[in-house]
């Protein structure tokens, strides 16, 4: 199946924005490297960040999703300061109403579980991060 948007790409405009925001980053994981894709550090937060590309194939992007939210609620050490983020790109915003809609109780039970887990939106022909909570994943 082909990636309409790359993974990489997507991490290039993260990085970038935690960088400019004053966060030290840990270095790219090199192919086939398992573990968080990002640890950045500003202050007493640390940040999580797992990264999802856009596939074309509907299925595909699907299982991606619920995979990359699975790793990144993985990385909870119980920590009050550590964020956990699930870096898209932001046509994945379009069907988060849908999303959420389908799966309301088990989706605002995960919001109260992980009051740090964020969706962040990426722009990757602009290089912009919408940031929005889990339990709020849209306007």
């Amino acid at each position: 199946m082909v990636k309409l948007i790359e993974a990489a790409n997507v991490e290039r405009v993260i990085r970038k924005y935690l960088d400019e925001s004053g966060y030290s980053l840990s270095s790219p994981r090199k192919r086939g490297e398992t573990g968080v894709d990002i640890i950045a550090k500003c202050e007493e937060s640390t940040c999580f960040v797992e990264i999802i590309g856009f596939q074309s194939h509907p299925p595909i992007r699907s299982r991606e999703f619920y995979e990359a939210f699975f790793r990144i609620i993985s990385r909870d050490r119980n920590e009050p300061h550590d964020i956990l983020v699930l870096a898209l790109p932001k046509r994945f915003k379009d069907g988060m109403r849908q999303r959420k809609q389908q799966y309301s109780v088990a989706w605002d039970k995960l919001g109260r579980a992980f009051p740090n887990l964020k969706l962040w939106y990426v722009d990757t022909v602009e290089d912009t991060v919408e940031e929005y909570q889990w339990s709020n994943p849209h306007d």
